[in-house]
């Protein structure tokens, strides 16, 4: 693991001090599920994206299952990067227990140093780039980072419709951790970066409370706090595979848990 000096960008809502305390005390990430919805729509989305072999990034990759995943299943060169020691701590568990040689940056997305320039042929995030105030900040940095032609997954939590509202409600401090971003605008960052849709952002799955934090509402429950999560996933698995089991497992901008586009970095950026 490299472990520069921390430099965080100054257009990051969110701070390292923020994810230090999420991660903190965290146990060992769990490995992809195969009995969870969400996990088995994610690996068919990788399974459409990624090359075999391919070298392939997360940013933001603290708490990450999917860095060995992707160096497992695809046989990737895989890396990640975060500037949260305690979310890279957890990512790096991940990849000793899957037995996979990750290759883990401990530092800033922006700092250029770090990662290299046109290398990575697919560049991925799972809740990052709303974190930041000018979206188009992030996706120029992944062009820099991508050879020509290569992929972008950019993925982020549906905070447009209920899900925004619960988590208002369920945590303000959270909530205002996220700037909202609907489908048009993500793919309108990525444009603005020659990052052109292989596959425009969209509502992605069809029920996921779980997309919510509720540490607030743990930590003022007191005994019953440690049971709210579960009680969400359960219920979320319930509803996706019943739905899933009766072809009625629509997305919809109120209730799917996710926004996700794929892009395609531009061989000649003239055009653009």
């Amino acid at each position: 693991m490299v472990r520069p000096p921390q430099s965080p960008s100054d257009a990051d809502i969110a701070k390292v001090s923020h994810w230090d305390s999420v991660w903190k005390g965290s146990r060992a990430v769990p490995r992809v599920s195969p009995i969870s919805y969400h996990h088995y729509r994610w690996r068919k989305l990788f399974a459409g994206t990624v090359g075999r072999g391919s070298r392939v990034v997360e940013l933001g990759c603290g708490g990450s299952r999917w860095v060995p995943y992707l160096a497992r299943t695809f046989d990737c060169e895989s890396w990640g990067i975060d500037y949260s020691q305690e979310g890279l701590r957890l990512t790096e568990q991940a990849c000793r227990a899957e037995g996979m040689q990750c290759r883990l940056v401990f530092g800033d997305v922006f700092d250029e140093s770090l990662l290299p320039d046109s290398y990575f042929d697919f560049v991925y995030s799972m809740g990052f780039i709303e974190h930041f105030r000018d979206p188009s900040q992030v996706t120029r940095r992944i062009a820099r980072l991508l050879r020509p032609r290569g992929r972008v997954l950019t993925t982020l939590p549906n905070l447009t419709g209920i899900y925004g509202k619960l988590q208002q409600r369920a945590d303000p401090e959270v909530f205002a951790k996220h700037v909202i971003l609907a489908p048009q605008q993500l793919d309108e960052a990525h444009e603005a970066a020659c990052l052109m849709p292989l596959e425009r952002a969209h509502f992605f799955g069809c029920f996921g409370p779980g997309v919510v934090s509720y540490a607030a509402l743990e930590r003022q429950a007191w005994g019953l706090g440690r049971m709210i999560l579960p009680a969400v996933q359960v219920l979320q698995q319930t509803a996706c595979w019943g739905l899933r089991a009766l072809h009625a497992d629509f997305e919809s901008d109120r209730f799917s848990p996710y926004i996700a586009g794929i892009y395609e970095k531009v061989d000649d950026p003239e055009p653009c």
